[in-house]
């Protein structure tokens, strides 16, 4: 992860010195889908529900939000986003799926590099991210019949509510369209939210494909 870190950073710096019209400030509203899991010294092991054995799957949710763009150079800009987004994972064992929601209000802070012309332009960015958990919502169900749902605060489950982590991700813009833009993003989250002490670490990870557009 180091590697990829360094790796986008030299290339928005890069990205930054090619000549270019300078961009103005922007607002612009995103919709995706985050494929999201928890990592955990506790998932070494397979999950038991009801009795039989399964495995873990990744989470399929929302995410929502607003991005904001402020040019610093050409070509290169700052971008700051407020999005809700759900994180956590899923347990599967034959017929039955216990599912994990784990719902945010995240900030990511995004030094973001382009690059093409006002047809098409390509970008990646990396930044910062910080999260603070609002709810928890789980449901467990046997086919399509749901045997459990319960909806609780992190500090319900003994979980800090805080996360922060590092994004990276690339794309393309279409300036012409109003700033159409599709993007794939990684998140690794960096913090520990378990509140239990002596306990193995768990941290938020997620993968999202998002569509984006600015007014």
């Amino acid at each position: 992860m180091k590697k990829i870190s360094v790796f986008l950073l030299t290339a928005l710096m890069g990205f930054s010195v090619m000549a270019g019209e300078k961009d103005q400030f922007q607002v612009g509203l995103k919709l995706g889908g985050m494929f999201s899991n928890v990592s955990s010294e506790l998932k070494n092991a397979k999950p038991v529900i009801s009795g039989e054995i399964g495995d873990w799957k990744k989470l399929i949710g929302p995410q929502i939000g607003l991005f904001f763009e402020i040019p610093i150079m050409e070509y290169l800009e700052i971008r700051p986003e407020v999005n809700f987004g759900s994180q956590g994972d899923r347990a599967v064992a034959g017929e039955r799926v216990k599912t994990t929601w784990l719902g945010y209000v995240q900030v990511p802070v995004l030094l973001r590099g382009q690059y093409g012309n006002d047809q098409v332009r390509g970008f990646v960015h990396v930044g910062p991210q910080f999260g603070y958990g609002v709810f928890v919502f789980g449901r467990e169900k046997n086919g399509s019949e749901v045997i459990n749902k319960t909806s609780d605060s992190f500090s319900d489950r003994n979980w800090k509510p805080f996360d922060a982590g590092i994004s990276f991700g690339a794309g393309i813009e279409l300036p012409a369209a109003k700033g159409l833009e599709l993007e794939l993003r990684y998140y690794a989250g960096l913090t520990n939210f378990s509140d239990i002490e002596n306990a193995p670490e768990i941290k938020n990870n997620s993968l999202m494909f998002s569509l984006g557009i600015k007014f």
